[in-house]
């Protein structure tokens, strides 16, 4: 029988400008997903820091494999478990990304994905990332998308296309747009024929709330689990390959589309 691949969703209410705290809650979340044998961690958007004002984001920001990485890794030798967390990374004082980095169980940095749609104000904050992300782990091609950009169809479905077959996506969605992201992706996962994992963040700032309902989406676009809204939890869900091998034996989006009637737009 083929074994599952396992993976720890953490929903947590992240600290907006206090990554001590907010480390705190990722070596809890660590422990918890190594315990429970967990393949891979998914926590939220910007789970390092949460949002902070632009005078505060230059201050804040770390280079890759910085100062929290070597925290985190240090964390990866009690607890091994591959990570994806998402913080800014800084290039320049006027180039700040949004980046999402999957650090393996051994503590190497695997991958690494610049958010590459930005919402409104964060244009004035960040840069926008220019290559989408898929790697190898235990027999899943796994996809990276970050929030807006599960808004978008052309992202998902280019990921589809190179043969993910698991979509991560984390998250700081906000109230009250959370019916946004979940008719999203129920939509990519269906059209796609993958997985979409859906981390979002509890807790509120001045600005905005956060209420989490992160979730797990089948490739036949149902919802395979679901986390209440503000509950600071860590859920572990086992996927299979032999599902995502029936969601297209009747019948097969990607094999079907006719890409010599819309490959201009």
């Amino acid at each position: 029988m083929e074994k599952a691949f396992r993976i720890a969703l953490a929903q947590l209410d992240v600290v907006d400008g206090n990554k001590e705290e907010n480390l705190r809650k990722m070596e809890s979340a660590i422990k918890r997903a190594s315990e429970e044998s967990a393949d891979l961690l998914i926590l939220p958007e910007l789970n390092l820091t949460g949002l902070v004002l632009k005078e505060q984001l230059k201050g804040i920001a770390e280079v890759r494999e910085g100062e929290s990485f070597k925290r985190i890794k240090g964390m990866l030798a009690n607890f091994p478990v591959s990570v994806l967390y998402s913080f800014p990374e800084y290039v320049s004082d006027e180039e700040i990304y949004i980046t999402s980095c999957l650090i393996g169980k051994d503590g190497e940095a695997l991958a690494y994905y610049r958010k590459t749609h930005l919402f409104t104000e964060e244009n004035e904050l960040f840069s926008k990332g220019n290559e989408l992300k898929a790697v190898n782990q235990d027999g899943f091609s796994i996809g990276f998308l970050t929030c807006y950009d599960i808004e978008f169809p052309e992202p998902a479905r280019a990921l589809a296309l190179q043969g993910v077959n698991l979509l991560i996506v984390n998250s700081a969605n906000m109230a009250p747009y959370e019916y946004i992201h979940r008719l999203f992706i129920q939509a990519r996962a269906l059209e796609n024929q993958f997985y979409v994992v859906y981390c979002n963040r509890i807790g509120s700032n001045e600005k905005y709330e956060y209420h989490g309902q992160s979730a797990v989406i089948g490739p036949d676009g149902k919802i395979i689990s679901e986390l209440g809204a503000d509950l600071e939890t860590v859920q572990i869900i086992d996927f299979s390959k032999e599902n995502f091998k029936k969601s297209s034996s009747a019948f097969d989006y990607l094999a079907d589309r006719r890409h010599e009637l819309y490959q201009s737009i």
